[in-house]
């Protein structure tokens, strides 16, 4: 403390000036000056508070709308580049002829693409919608997303169904190759990947074509249920059948 006469410093509670003799005066506490210092940091240390609390929603926020986005982007189909484009291409025929040296129901390789089977006819000819639902329960089964039915795929595997037709027998999948490779296809039916499975000389109905037929051997059943798939054109002429598969929709 310091003497009240003098100025000078002395020892704490002392009665008297040591130096002058002046008689001390109990020293009063300013209590407001206290409160105003004290209000002053407590005002500055919620200020503070709200400050970072502000700031720390802000950046939570941020990154929940990020987290949120994220999983939205994942699972937008997004463009396979130019030169991941390819297709699947994997030909069948089959034939409702009795022959007494082949089993019934037995896939058998006829050459890279080609495929035989012994099969019987049913009554009528599978409907597109028929096809459809027969190829989406199955993939369903197997654990492959559904596929949507889309018209420029749709009547595409028109024509090729037509073709074969007319042809009376596949073609190891040239005019699909030429139409991609030579006559923009890929860009006139507006996909990025795209696959075919083509049948001809049997009446089926949807199920039996799917399951029996296309199911009948592993590079058909591997082309049906690939999860990459999601859109689908299907073709019917008589016993002719074109399935297209594409996926990365432009």
């Amino acid at each position: 403390m310091f003497c009240s006469s003098c100025g000078k410093k002395i020892t704490d509670n002392s009665k008297f000036c040591k130096y002058c003799g002046g008689l001390q005066k109990k020293q009063k506490t300013n209590f407001l000056k206290v409160f105003i210092i004290t209000g002053i940091l407590f005002l500055t240390l919620i200020v503070a508070v709200i400050f970072w609390y502000l700031n720390e929603n802000k950046t939570a926020k941020q990154k929940l709308n990020w987290e949120f986005v994220l999983p939205t982007v994942i699972v937008t189909p997004t463009k396979t580049p130019a030169k991941a484009k390819n297709s699947n291409n994997i030909d069948s025929t089959v034939s409702n002829t009795v022959d007494n040296n082949e089993p019934w129901g037995v896939a058998k390789q006829v050459d890279e693409y080609t495929w035989t089977m012994k099969v019987g006819s049913d009554p009528v000819m599978a409907t597109t919608n028929e096809i459809l639902t027969a190829l989406n329960d199955y993939r369903n089964k197997n654990g492959s997303q559904k596929l949507t039915l889309d018209p420029k795929l749709t009547a595409y595997a028109q024509t090729r169904a037509d073709f074969f037709y007319s042809n009376k027998n596949l073609d190891g999948h040239s005019g699909f190759n030429d139409f991609l490779n030579n006559q923009d296809g890929f860009n006139k039916l507006g996909f990025n990947w795209l696959g075919e499975n083509a049948s001809y000389g049997y009446k089926l109905n949807g199920v039996h074509l799917v399951e029996w037929v296309y199911g009948g051997d592993e590079p058909h059943d591997k082309n049906q249920l690939d999860p990459k798939w999601d859109h689908v054109g299907i073709g019917i002429k008589n016993t002719s059948t074109c399935i297209i598969f594409g996926t990365g929709k432009m």
